[in-house]
């Protein structure tokens, strides 16, 4: 995986992996933090954006659920009890049946070092907490309108 980045070191989203990557036919987002009203509020924003969405509070049966679910992509708390998202995503990525999926730390450790921490571990981009919806669902967005020649799909009549 490159470092190659879409923003500055200091704003509070990054994208490491080209979103094509990650595509799928569907709008499944996992959802994962241990802080509930947090994984809620986002499920709730993720669904009334047309995305259908879970929302876990615990990791320990993340891996489980992704690989049976198959969402496309998986956004992670990283400070979590017990497994945090780091190892979450080195899991994700090791288990041949989610490999695939977009990973999205969605966290309050942003420093350079903890970005650094997430690229390594497999996430595909960091989100910094504070969370701006908008950049989030940007990004979302962007994989599920996007056909496998990495072009935009053209049933929205986009290139």
């Amino acid at each position: 995986m490159s470092a190659r980045t879409n923003l500055q070191e200091d704003q509070d989203e990054l994208q490491w992996r080209p979103i094509g990557e990650a595509l799928a036919d569907h709008r499944r987002v996992l959802v994962v933090d241990d802080y509930p009203d947090a994984a809620d509020a986002l499920q709730w924003l993720l669904s009334a954006n047309g995305f259908e969405c879970r929302a876990m509070h615990e990791a320990l049966s993340v891996c489980v659920i992704a690989a049976q679910w198959q969402p496309f992509a998986v956004v992670l708390d990283i400070a979590m009890p017990g497994v945090d998202g780091l190892e979450l995503a080195r899991r994700l990525r090791a288990t041949p049946s989610t490999s695939h999926m977009l990973l999205i730390a969605c966290t309050g450790y942003a420093s350079h070092s903890d970005r650094e921490r997430a690229r390594e571990a497999g996430f595909d981009a960091h989100c910094a907490k504070p969370l701006t919806p908008q950049r989030l669902l940007a990004l979302l967005k962007q994989a599920v309108s996007m056909s496998t020649d990495g072009r935009t799909d053209a049933k929205d009549g986009k290139r």
